[in-house]
């Protein structure tokens, strides 16, 4: 291992050289990956129970089929992790942005083992990073700086071009649902990426092309009814908040109404409509106001621990705070009806 070389050295006083570095961030990248796609199977759960951080939020009572439960419940009723879903206007996945998603693993040289309309996926993007960063710990391994640093171009153009523009917010949705395990897998995947980030990028990155649409006023339109509302605050992109079935529920139930069953939407717009019943809803939109205040919250404490990567950050911050002020229109205007 060439750790003699002042080349070769960490600037992170870890101890490790660049390529232990990169081959350890790599093998993480891998391991979160394969738990974002899988959730814990047999085959993962030796090398989580390494991480204390992951070992101290296990259930003393371990079982791998509720540990698939549990994954399905979360990421296939909860949280819809993939890009097409958190950038796009439609609420739907696939699409152009998976298509590009695909485009540019071919040109990265990565080769995906998964379906090419789940490209996008959150952990197919961070197996894409696991790669990206296995080839730059194969370089520095045969002593070649300047393919090493040939890798590390391609995985600022991937991070850029991808994964901070939306894995960022997608982690936070995971950190706000009730599973403990991914919660903290959210955050722990949250500081290797962005830390990854701020070791990548030696000075602060350019102003990134606009990658969430434009900012709706839905309110200007007279038209405008809970249906309208339900929708907007439900995409992320014009929102800036993630709200899923738990946290509607959760809403339901600290206003004790009926919120029903179906999809975020139906659930979400029926409980607008039984808080008019009730006589609540503007403490409803209160809430929900208080949530958009908790997104911007989220927002500034990344941008402050991590200010490399705020430019990518600072754009959901506005759509949060714009979702905020919405919220504060309706209140007063349902208070003065």
């Amino acid at each position: 291992m060439p750790s003699s070389k002042p080349g070769f050295r960490t600037q992170n006083g870890s101890g490790l050289n660049l390529a232990q570095q990169a081959r350890a961030r790599s093998y993480s990248y891998r391991l979160f990956s394969a738990l974002f796609l899988d959730g814990v199977t047999a085959v993962s759960l030796p090398y989580l129970q390494q991480i204390p951080e992951l070992t101290a939020v296990l259930p003393q009572q371990f079982n791998l089929d509720t540990a698939a439960a549990s994954h399905h419940e979360l990421f296939q009723f909860n949280i819809f992790a993939y890009e097409s879903f958190f950038l796009g206007e439609d609420g739907l996945v696939g699409g152009d942005k998976t298509a590009v998603v695909n485009q540019h693993f071919f040109q990265l040289g990565y080769q995906t083992a998964g379906p090419d309309n789940q490209a996008d996926e959150l952990g197919q993007e961070l197996a894409c990073l696991a790669f990206l960063v296995g080839q730059e710990a194969s370089a520095w391994e045969s002593d070649n700086k300047p393919r090493a640093q040939e890798w590390q171009t391609r995985q600022r153009f991937f991070l850029e071009t991808h994964l901070l523009r939306w894995v960022p917010i997608c982690l936070l949705a995971v950190e706000n649902q009730a599973d403990p395990f991914f919660a903290e897998l959210a955050k722990l995947t949250l500081d290797l990426l962005l830390t990854h980030v701020s070791e990548l990028v030696k000075t602060t990155v350019s102003p990134p092309p606009s990658f969430l649409p434009p900012t709706q006023n839905i309110l200007a339109n007279e038209k405008t009814g809970f249906k309208e509302i339900a929708r907007h605050l439900l995409l992320p992109a014009f929102s800036g908040i993630y709200l899923s079935r738990d946290n509607i529920g959760q809403l339901g139930r600290q206003f004790d109404l009926p919120r029903g069953f179906g999809s975020r939407e139906m659930m979400l717009l029926n409980l607008l409509r039984t808080a008019v019943q009730y006589d609540a809803l503007p403490s409803l939109l209160a809430a929900l106001q208080e949530i958009a205040r908790e997104w911007q919250t989220s927002y500034q404490q990344i941008i402050e621990n991590y200010p490399k990567a705020a430019l990518f950050i600072q754009p959901w911050q506005a759509v949060a705070a714009a979702t905020e002020q919405m919220m504060i229109e309706l209140v007063e205007s349902s208070i003065a009806e």
